[in-house]
């Protein structure tokens, strides 16, 4: 694999537009990567909890970017995965208001380890298994196109929005107490690459700012130039308290974080969150790198054009197919819904989902699909794929979304 591209053991080329589920922001394998690698590697790999120079380099670089008032003023904790890092936001949230309840969204995905898991709503990843944590809610996630309340943005009044803020701030909502921490993706990702309203984001960490409850802002698979800023919540112009990092931050090597304002960090026991290859030499190492790369490239503004060139063909598409009922993102984070019909909005089929994506592979793109109902195409291409590229990818969706039209 190189750039965005990867060719298979019979050396069939592909252009991916999967990035690893949003990991190889920087492109895979890109050389000065690889290289960074290999010299930490050389020179010391892993360090556990020791603070070694590039760890230390890349907590200042972390709290340099974070966004708002978090910025300057936060502190660093290394995890190993998205999951794990969901996990120690869990921790520290709940050791800090001496509570214990927590509100997620429906359609949520924050990881598969127990309390992770226990804050993921899609029945593929729970079915089987006993409740793994107790104490968590789940409320409606801004979901405008499949609105829970059957309304319609603006004229909504932002419905959703404020039964959440009931939910976490009143009594009579099925809560014991009011909730440590309510956990959120800022764009939606498994769920189906779900765009909120600003405004319903804002009211939401309005409600629970005002009751002294935490906003975690889950940025494992928006962040880092994904959505054209750092991270996604800067859209919304939201300060978090605790963010979740992961995918894009390493890239090609398994790095996570979380990122805490240190008024919550600083209250937290010393060495009480041992991670035995949490903050890895290499992996900070790589971190670093991609972060500069991030920066050469511009690629948050790269994302940003890319994405809108890609959106505005994706939404020509969407007006003269029957199928295509909502195109959606923000950058290079993009989903397609596709239904059987469009004024029912019935989803289609998965049968017919998996032959879209394989004909879609059979013509040299590489897709997954996401959704709660399994009937979204994802687009999470590397940041540094070509418009040429992208033209390609859309050639190939939209004579694939024709076939498609023809079995309905």
């Amino acid at each position: 694999a190189r750039g965005a591209t990867v060719e298979d053991l019979d050396g069939n080329k592909y252009i991916d537009v999967m990035g690893g589920v949003a990991v190889n922001n920087v492109g895979h394998s890109h050389p000065e990567v690889v290289k960074a690698m290999y010299e930490q590697a050389n020179e010391v790999a892993h360090t556990a909890d020791f603070p070694s120079p590039v760890r230390v380099r890349l907590i200042e670089e972390l709290v340099g970017i974070a966004p708002g008032d978090m910025r300057g003023h936060s502190r660093v904790a290394f995890a190993m995965s998205g999951s794990d890092a969901v996990e120690t936001a869990l921790k520290f949230a709940k050791y800090f208001t001496k509570r214990t309840e927590i509100v997620a969204f429906h359609g949520a995905y924050h990881g598969v380890t127990a309390g992770a898991l226990a804050l993921t709503t899609n029945q593929a990843y729970r079915r089987g298994l006993p409740p793994s944590i107790p104490g968590v809610h789940f409320a409606p996630y801004p979901y405008c196109y499949r609105c829970p309340f059957g309304k319609k943005f603006p004229d909504c009044d932002l419905e959703c929005a404020r039964y959440t803020g009931d939910m976490i701030s009143k009594s009579g909502m099925g809560l014991a107490d009011r909730p440590a921490a309510v956990i959120m993706e800022p764009v939606q990702g498994e769920g189906g690459y779900i765009v909120p309203p600003k405004e319903a984001i804002e009211w939401i960490a309005k409600v629970a700012r005002e009751n002294n409850i935490l906003f975690i802002d889950d940025e494992v698979q928006a962040g880092f130039c994904r959505t054209g800023r750092w991270f996604a919540i800067e859209h919304h112009g939201v300060t978090p308290d605790l963010i979740t990092a992961g995918k894009g931050l390493g890239g090609d090597f398994p790095v996570a974080a979380v990122i805490g304002h240190r008024r919550i960090m600083d209250e937290l026991p010393k060495m009480w969150n041992p991670v035995t290859f949490g903050g890895n030499a290499v992996g900070a190492a790589v971190s670093l790198k991609n972060i500069e790369l991030m920066r050469r490239y511009d690629l948050c503004r790269r994302s940003e054009v890319l994405g809108g060139y890609f959106m505005d063909l994706l939404k020509e598409l969407e007006e003269r197919s029957k199928i295509v009922g909502d195109v959606r993102g923000k950058g290079l984070m993009i989903g397609v819904e596709l239904v059987k019909d469009k004024s029912t909005k019935a989803p289609m089929d998965m049968d017919k989902m998996i032959w879209l994506i394989n004909r879609m592979r059979d013509n040299g793109v590489l897709a997954l699909i996401a959704g709660r109902f399994e009937n979204v195409v994802r687009f999470m291409p590397p940041l540094v794929i070509t418009r040429e590229q992208i033209d390609k990818v859309f050639a190939v969706f939209s004579k694939v979304i024709g076939e498609l039209e023809e079995q309905i």
